[in-house]
């Protein structure tokens, strides 16, 4: 769970699309950004600045309507220390509304099935999956201290080619910085499918995550469990989304 808690730490120190700097980066998009569709997938690695590397994977594994009537796709996320996903730490699957992406937005997703180690898949009740997608919010982005005297500014390079794992792509950087520092930089690509994520870079704390892997022809992996096997219910909800640090700590 601290791998998958790094993971989101990273993805909300991405810039929203709202204050991402608008005409380099809607250029970029514009020469042949795609809808996702079944079979795209990725997988990213992260490295925790000289903890244990990990691997984290998003395939959408098909389409249906939701509950609400609304076109909606299955995505499968998978985190473990192979790029293979050999005996995975954690797996999800969930509904998710076109349109909404993979952010936990209220209404957003309509089933939700989890995995975590060794345990048995097992579906979330209505309530609680009501319960996780309005309690267990993403993290926000690290507060600046209080000491510095103007706010971060975001800022956008020019097209470049970016080396990845996954070999080279063409990407935007997206800079946070204080005065001369960069705090955080990301590396937006309309090549990369499903995210458009091709790299995350927390050069401070020596923190990344970069794409390994990606392509169109992904097939479902998870188990789902047997419709008889029980619901997770409210009560037992924390116990597969335990209490995460950012969580517990508020900046005053």
């Amino acid at each position: 769970m601290r791998a998958l808690a790094l993971t989101l730490v990273l993805l909300a120190a991405a810039p929203a699309p709202a204050a991402m700097p608008g005409k380099t980066l809607l250029d970029h998009l514009a020469k042949g950004l795609r809808t996702t569709q079944v079979g795209d997938w990725v997988t990213y690695k992260l490295d925790g600045g000289g903890a244990r590397v990990h691997y984290w994977r998003l395939a959408v594994v098909g389409e249906e309507k939701d509950r609400l009537g609304r076109d909606a796709l299955w995505l499968e996320m998978e985190m473990g220390t192979h790029p293979a996903m050999r005996a995975p730490l954690s797996q999800i699957r969930m509904l998710i509304a076109r349109g909404q992406g993979v952010a936990f937005a209220p209404g957003g997703i309509t089933r939700l099935i989890v995995a975590m180690g060794f345990d048995r898949p097992q579906e979330y009740s209505q309530e609680a999956l009501d319960w996780a997608v309005t309690k267990r919010q993403p993290p926000r982005a690290p507060a600046a201290p209080q000491r510095l005297t103007s706010p971060p500014v975001v800022r956008s390079g020019q097209e470049t080619r970016l080396m990845t794992p996954a070999g080279t792509v063409t990407a935007v950087p997206i800079d946070v910085m204080y005065r001369s520092t960069v705090i955080k930089r990301t590396w937006m690509s309309r090549e990369i499918p499903i995210l458009q994520l091709a790299k995350i870079e927390i050069p401070r704390i020596a923190h990344a995550l970069e794409v390994f892997e990606y392509g169109v022809n992904a097939k479902p992996r998870m188990l789902l469990p047997d419709p008889k096997t029980p619901k997770v219910k409210l009560e037992y909800a924390d116990k597969a989304f335990p209490q995460l640090p950012w969580l517990e700590e508020e900046t005053p």
